[in-house]
């Protein structure tokens, strides 16, 4: 009994610490051309540490990544994507540079 409880009060703050990763999303664009720049993105982005889960689009140019804060952050993945030969331009920064950049209406 007394090794059961060792054993528990050394796995409870080893959970504690697993229950703390920050997952984020991050959307890309980009310049994908065919089915193999979606496959070259994948097979070289799902293998970047800290990446949880990836959604590339052809359709939309867009490349969604899941990822774990704690061991990699948007400006790597960027650079990661780019090295692939691809833009990767974080959606939200394109969104306010199209707003900068579109007349005022009066």
């Amino acid at each position: 009994m007394k090794r059961f409880i060792a054993i528990f009060m050394l796995l409870v703050p080893a959970l504690c610490v697993a229950a703390t990763k920050e997952i984020k999303t991050v959307t890309f664009k980009s310049n994908l051309h065919c089915e193999n720049c979606v496959k070259k993105v994948v097979e070289n982005i799902s293998f970047v540490k800290g990446v949880k889960d990836l959604d590339v689009s052809l359709e939309r140019q867009e490349i969604v990544v899941k990822y774990d804060a704690a061991k990699t952050d948007v400006k790597t993945l960027a650079k990661e994507i780019n090295d692939l030969g691809y833009k990767a331009v974080e959606k939200q920064k394109e969104i306010a540079r199209q707003e900068i950049a579109a007349p005022v209406k009066r």
